[in-house]
């Protein structure tokens, strides 16, 4: 269970997606009847991450950690209970230990996957002693979760397999190079894209259904795009699949979408984000929306600034139909990877750097100019990282080194050696002057210590991954997702280059929600139904303030029988 950043509007949107979760629209009484006060914090998800798949009736264990922010101290007469959703298993309640304020305790569960193919929710809470309900979140009152797929038959209920028409040759290949082959070859510059039998994901879960590995052309913000044949949409029609990056691919930065093509117009349907960071997103989306349009669905990856290490998974990706005629398999298909053509400017190429046999350091912190930091056209920074030294050599000052990797380089110097000496076990702060490009865009520059024999080192499970730092230039820009406009305030006529703006219009929109036909707008924080809240200057996940206006959306609960919760405008 974890809070994300989701894009899902269809055009220019800035939007807060919070997390699904059954809320309650009061805060929690449990200070009414005791002069301390119960209150948790969601630490971390131990086992099972977001989205992992299961086998139907697959046994597993659930743990999560979490800490008390409250005051009072939890006693064995505290339970941890299943709150909603889907209970996956016998347990409704389980034991606390004695947790003091500030302490941290891992709550396990043993579950089981439902016997259907789908997409699961369960949700749990804690009661004190005197059986008054407490959670998270600002007013104590908020559920976790634990969140799977289960997977069904590969060809059962499917009406268009993404896999098997790319292996059949069902789909046209492009990047901003042109035309690709498919399968490509594996590093080719221009873009590649290539089946996987059994992808591993960054959560390091393996799949057992295949999928397509995507990468995109290596050149800031390049894309790789799969274009396939007409497709008849139903009402009621779902595309399924998992995303994220592949296993050990720590650098990929990317943002997924769904678009479709009628006639000569190509809109986006579904859009989504995603960095590296151990976990993937399943989206179960209705397309009842196209119902009746014969469409060319566009399966599309683009790097988010810098392509480097950019490699990205649909994990079985299908469009789902109630009653489909089962799909035979084709046959597996096999041949030698074209020979890449160079290109005039080849992009960077990831580089491989060997283990250290001493050296290795640990990310702690972004201590200044956090991912995604807005910066004007010029404007001149001070990078700063908080790492540790978790291998086995003091870092010695004058021989150690910052040194500059790959990606953009933003005026930075080439090193920069270490003024003190890093002992190990120590974390000491690291900064680097930096000059934001001219040119607007997303940009990502890499960054690694090298040692005094020479041999570069760095962060991850063998000491050989860069970090980076991360920004947008702000300005007018055309990128392969659409326009990004000068940053401005909220407005009521759109700022030039704007046709619409949705956050500003938002009120004229109808509001409704899985749990309500109409909701208001501006909507009531809490509101279990679900609520939209106009913003001015929202600020992100990533600690950045965006000067333009945004929206918060919340979406109503998912709902009995496995439908998804949802809000729409």
């Amino acid at each position: 269970m974890k809070s994300r950043l989701q894009a899902v509007s269809t055009l220019l949107l800035i939007a807060l997606v919070l997390s699904l979760v059954p809320a309650a629209a009061l805060p929690s009484n449990a200070s009414a009847a005791q002069a301390c006060t119960d209150r948790a914090q969601f630490v971390a998800d131990v086992t099972v991450p977001d989205g992992t798949r299961y086998d139907p009736n697959a046994t597993f264990t659930k743990t999560w950690r979490l800490r008390n922010s409250g005051t009072c101290t939890w006693t064995t007469a505290y339970t941890m209970v299943f709150d909603a959703g889907q209970q996956m298993g016998t347990t409704t309640s389980v034991a606390l230990a004695n947790t003091a304020p500030g302490a941290t305790i891992d709550m396990s569960v043993p579950m089981t996957a439902p016997s259907a193919a789908g997409h699961y929710f369960g949700y749990w809470k804690f009661k004190n002693a005197s059986g008054v309900p407490f959670g998270i979140g600002v007013n104590a009152n908020r559920s976790w979760w634990v969140e799977i797929n289960v997977n069904g038959t590969p060809t059962t209920g499917v009406a268009l397999n993404f896999t098997s028409k790319a292996v059949e040759g069902k789909a046209t290949w492009t990047s901003g190079a042109g035309g690709l082959s498919f399968p490509g070859a594996d590093g080719d510059a221009k873009g590649f894209a290539f089946k996987l039998d059994q992808p591993t994901f960054e959560s390091n879960v393996t799949a057992s259904q295949p999928g397509l590995l995507f990468s995109p052309q290596q050149i800031t913000n390049g894309f790789v795009q799969a274009r396939f044949e007409d497709f008849t949409v139903q009402s009621g029609d779902r595309f399924q699949t998992t995303v994220g990056c592949q296993a050990a691919a720590t650098s990929c930065y990317v943002a997924y979408r769904l678009d479709y093509e009628v006639g000569s117009s190509v809109r986006t349907f579904w859009t989504f984000r995603e960095k590296f960071e151990g976990l993937t997103y399943s989206p179960n989306l209705d397309l009842s929306p196209l119902a009746g349009q014969t469409v060319k669905f566009i399966l599309y990856i683009s790097a988010w600034g810098s392509p480097v290490g950019d490699r990205a998974l649909w994990g079985n990706p299908v469009i789902a139909r109630q009653g489909a005629t089962p799909v035979t398999p084709p046959p597996t298909v096999t041949g030698t990877p074209p020979t890449p053509t160079p290109t005039g400017t080849p992009g960077p190429v990831p580089v491989t750097v060997p283990p250290s046999s001493c050296d290795r350091a640990q990310f702690i912190a972004d201590v200044t100019v956090p991912d995604g930091t807005i910066m004007a056209p010029g404007q001149t920074f001070r990078k700063t990282w908080s790492l540790k030294n978790v291998g086995s050599c003091t870092w010695s000052k004058s021989t150690y080194q910052l040194v500059y990797f790959s990606g953009e380089r933003m005026s930075g110097p080439a090193s920069l050696v270490f003024t003190e000496d890093v002992p190990v076990g120590v974390t000491y702060k690291f900064s680097v002057d930096l000059t934001a490009p001219s040119a607007a865009g997303s940009y990502r520059g890499f960054w690694m210590f090298k040692n005094a024999r020479g041999e570069l080192f760095g962060i991850g499970s063998q000491g050989n991954k860069p970090w980076w730092v991360d920004i947008k230039v702000s300005g007018p820009t055309v990128t392969p997702g659409g326009p990004t406009v000068t940053p401005g305030g909220p407005t009521v006529t759109p700022a030039a280059g704007i046709a619409y703006d949705f956050a500003t219009r938002a009120c004229e929109a109808a509001w409704v929600s899985r749990a309500a036909t109409s909701l208001p707008c501006p909507g009531t924080d809490g509101d279990a139904k679900g609520f939209v809240l106009k913003l001015s200057n929202p600020k992100l996940e990533t600690g950045a303030t965006d000067p333009r206006p945004g929206l918060i959306t919340f979406p109503s609960p998912p709902q009995a029988g496995g439908l998804d919760g949802y809000i729409q405008g």
